[in-house]
């Protein structure tokens, strides 16, 4: 075990023997790292930055209200940097705890984010989905997550398991199987499935004393040396002629490419014919960017993939591993046609090493890192009072190391890696403290400050209707951001950047 995963475990197992009875967690410090990760500071704004509320929000023991403010608050920090470097006007930010909170998970409840006053769909019929429970019991008591929710995994997990298409099938036939040969398995066959562990056994896993736990939020790192890359005179916003390509679906991808085109970057997102998305995640994650279809499996369509890369700033993605490289698009194939290319990646667990070869969302993550045993017990596991894990956060914390690296290239050139991790970031919640639990539930809710509100909204009309969608709700005072394609059919652009 390295010594950084000796610090994290023995700050996870301090923190579940001791939690907390105070509203202590604290955005600020926390912020602070994440910006040094980025080599920034709040000073790089040229203005203060001011927090309100405080967790418990919801009645969770996970401190779910700091993590989205710090997320958000270091994505600002980093475009009011870019707009200070670019036109020296300073800014004040102001991050309000418990509407950062609204804005991590807008879409589970199915009312805040329209289309002509309708949610988004998802698949009804997926015996992995809602309204089918979460956890199912193993043969040796333990508690598995499948989470297959896509038509693609969902019947290759249909095909291990031997079951039938609905919810008791599933339920059958996870009761069959030993809990850690099923997670192997699920593992080996390409699709979600995590044990729900006690905080004291992830930190004995190879993935986490080998890999995950030592890895940092952030990762930038600087690949490869090149010419300074400046950014174009005259900006109109921070990102100002920044070009985005992305091949993201889900949420933690789509959500740098918004983060990004909020702040002005031609964001492009790059769908196969046979992708599938979820309406739901659509109106979520994809708001702002443009996207086309490509075959990158085609020779000559892999070419106008390569001719857009080859003129971008930065290329992100969030697919399993391996995808990238069976179609010629890894990273090293991308910098080939592009030596400044920043290239951010979301992974799962880890670039290398145990686990690095699963796949999974951010709520299989919770389960396999120990964060449903903290909601519940470890006798019975809970999901929190909130759908997502960290989703969007890791969507944050990558726009901002991408905006990192933009900063660094425009001064000493070079090709950049980021890199942010589902699982390293579902271990940060617990990181930062963990409440009492009649503590958290007394709190949460009960006066200024922890009050869970609605969240502020905006309505535009758009190709596919008039779309009601969650402001970013951080104040920038120089440059709030605004989205110049709202929401568009997915796919519905030509190949080209604008």
């Amino acid at each position: 075990m390295s010594s950084t995963s000796a610090a994290l475990a023995a700050r996870l197992l301090s923190n579940l023997s001791d939690p907390l009875q105070s509203a202590a967690v604290s955005v600020r410090p926390h912020l602070d790292e994440v910006l040094r990760s980025c080599g920034a500071s709040v000073a790089d704004t040229g203005g203060s930055l001011s927090i309100s509320g405080a967790d418990p929000i919801i009645p969770s023991r996970l401190p779910f209200g700091t993590m989205s403010a710090v997320g958000l608050a270091a994505k600002a920090v980093m475009m009011a940097k870019a707009w200070r470097v670019r036109t020296g006007i300073g800014q004040d930010i102001h991050v309000d705890v418990p509407l950062a909170l609204r804005r991590f998970s807008p879409f589970a409840e199915g009312k805040w984010e329209l289309v002509n006053g309708f949610p988004g769909k998802a698949d009804p019929y997926n015996p992995f989905g809602s309204p089918n429970p979460l956890f199912h019991r193993t043969k040796d008591e333990q508690w598995m997550m499948l989470l297959n929710i896509y038509p693609a995994i969902r019947e290759r997990a249909v095909r291990l398991l031997g079951a039938g298409g609905s919810g008791e099938a599933i339920a059958e036939a996870v009761a069959q199987w030993n809990g850690a040969d099923l997670e192997e398995a699920a593992a080996a066959a390409g699709v979600v499935g995590a044990l729900a562990r006690p905080v004291a056994e992830v930190v004995e896993l190879p993935a986490f004393t080998d890999s995950v736990g030592g890895m940092p939020l952030i990762s930038i790192e600087k690949v490869a040396d090149g010419d300074p890359v400046p950014f174009a005179p005259n900006a109109r916003s921070p990102l100002d002629g920044v070009r985005a390509l992305g091949t993201a679906h889900v949420i933690a991808g789509p959500s740098i490419g918004r983060g990004l085109a909020l702040h002005g970057a031609d964001v492009l997102n790059v769908w196969r014919p046979s992708d599938v998305e979820q309406e739901l995640f659509h109106y979520t994650s994809h708001v702002g960017t443009r996207s086309t279809t490509l075959e990158i499996a085609d020779a000559e369509q892999r070419a106008t993939f390569l001719d857009l890369a080859s003129t971008a700033d930065v290329f992100y993605s969030n697919r399993r591993p391996g995808w990238r490289e069976r179609f010629g698009i890894s990273a090293d194939e991308l910098r080939a046609v592009n030596p400044g290319l920043i290239d951010v990646q979301v992974l799962y667990a880890g670039e290398s090493g145990p686990w690095s070869d699963r796949v999974g969302f951010d709520i299989s993550a919770g389960a396999a890192w120990g964060l449903n045993n903290i909601e519940g017990t470890d006798s019975r596991p809970e999901h929190p009072p909130i759908y997502v894990i960290c989703d969007y956060v890791v969507g944050w914390l990558a726009t901002a190391g991408a905006v990192a690296a933009l900063l660094r290239r425009a001064t000493e050139g070079g090709s950049y890696r980021v890199r942010v991790s589902l699982s390293r970031c579902a271990l940060w919640l617990p990181e930062m403290g963990v409440f009492d639990r009649d503590f958290a539930r007394s709190v949460a809710g009960s006066g200024p400050g922890h009050i869970y509100p609605d969240p502020e909204q905006f309505t535009v009309e758009t190709p596919l209707g008039t779309y009601t969608g969650v402001s970013e709700t951080v104040r920038m005072s120089a440059t709030p951001g605004a989205y110049a394609y709202p929401l568009t059919p997915l796919g519905s652009w030509k190949p080209s950047w604008l």
